[in-house]
């Protein structure tokens, strides 16, 4: 953790110039000594320091209204003897001079006895951004209240398509295949799951899940079929939120390459097949509507419906056609997609449980869609 030596040593705070002083390092280049490295890309000037007031992970702090210090304060364990892997696809992306991400300044590496860890990480503040909870729900919110069209709320699934598939294609420096065992390992996760949430899960939506139980595992036995799929550095734990919205004409950013919070750091480090991100984003386009349909008095539900499924056309198309253009649509195994789909609800159901019990008409919806057996009506 960032620290200050006033007298008394103490946890940094924003305004005590410790994010600034790593900023300034940056401008001197790469540079390390027997523990510490300094990886730099870009710098500029930039003084004073603010707080970002968010729940994270981590925690950040904007220097000069420019840059933005990401401090990695939750380490992963020495006993798991792996790196995080934000820092090899930041490094990646910006080796392969990938913009759909905030600009990367540096990072600060640790040493720890062969282990190299990040520590921070520096990137361009981008002026009045707004995630995906933000801006896509905004989005479908005025086409269901009839102040947009559907088609002008399609045009960010469309650009999200095409962000992923260069995001993908800047990451990938080589693939790995994957064997039988793998394919068995990621079955039995994914019943392991799906049997947590089936003895957490209560009221009517635990009843419907126990009703979909037998169909949902016979969808996981796909995972047996992916044998040889190519696996590659991916971001892990993508959905609308991970994408910001800025500037005019507006463009879009993704951020927070940590990969999945609840995974261990060594499941977070391994390649995966770049339908684990198509997934996860087709999932997060569902559940933007459901949050529509739920939030939003006065909602056309017809049109949120027309407009999720419309959402995930598009951008499978673009996700597509931009992995073609550069020559690589192997990387995208689609008989993975609906076995992951479903995967990702049930792990909603999971999150629900131990951290947001409302979210859980979210997975229960979605699902419903998914095996075509939802209630006439949404909850």
């Amino acid at each position: 953790m960032p620290l200050v030596d006033d007298g008394q040593l103490r946890r940094a705070v924003a305004g005590d110039g410790v994010a600034e002083s790593l900023v300034a390092l940056m401008g001197l280049g790469p540079a390390r000594d027997d523990e510490f490295r300094i990886t730099s890309w870009h710098h500029d000037d930039a003084t004073g320091e603010r707080e970002i007031a968010v729940d994270q992970t981590n925690e950040s702090v904007v220097v000069g209204e420019r840059a933005v210090v990401k401090w990695a304060v939750r380490l992963p364990d020495e006993a798991e003897g792996v790196s995080q892997p934000a820092a090899a696809r930041i490094t990646a992306l910006a080796e392969s001079a990938f913009t759909g991400m905030p600009r990367p300044w540096g990072l600060l590496h640790w040493d720890d006895g062969g282990l190299d860890l990040m520590l921070a990480s520096v990137v361009s503040l981008l002026p009045d951004a707004r995630d995906g909870w933000e801006w896509a729900v905004q989005d479908v919110s005025d086409a269901a209240l009839g102040r947009t069209s559907i088609d002008a709320a399609l045009i960010s699934p469309r650009r999200l398509g095409a962000l992923v598939a260069d995001m993908h294609t800047s990451l990938v420096r080589t693939t790995w295949g994957t064997d039988a065992g793998t394919v068995r390992s990621w079955e039995a996760r994914a019943i392991h799951e799906l049997h947590e949430a089936l003895s957490l899960v209560d009221g009517a939506e635990g009843d419907r899940l126990r009703l979909r139980a037998p169909r949902i595992e016979g969808v996981y036995s796909a995972f047996r079929t992916c044998v040889g799929t190519p696996r590659i550095e991916v971001h892990g734990d993508l959905h609308v939120g991970q994408v910001l919205r800025y500037g005019s004409p507006p463009d879009y950013a993704v951020t927070d390459f940590d990969g999945n919070p609840v995974l261990s750091a060594s499941d977070r480090v391994n390649p995966q097949p770049a339908a684990l991100d198509v997934a996860g984003m087709l999932a997060s386009l569902d559940h933007v509507g459901r949050v529509v349909i739920r939030r939003t008095e006065g909602a056309d539900i017809d049109v949120v419906r027309r407009w999720i499924d419309a959402s995930q056309t598009v951008f499978l198309e673009a996700y597509r056609e931009k992995l073609a253009i550069a020559g690589r649509p192997d990387l995208l195994d689609e008989r993975l997609l609906r076995p992951l789909r479903v995967q990702q609800e049930v792990r909603e159901f999971l999150y629900a449980v131990r951290h947001l019990p409302h979210w859980r008409y979210v997975p229960d919806a979605a699902l419903g869609d998914l095996f075509a057996d939802r209630p006439t009506t949404d909850p």
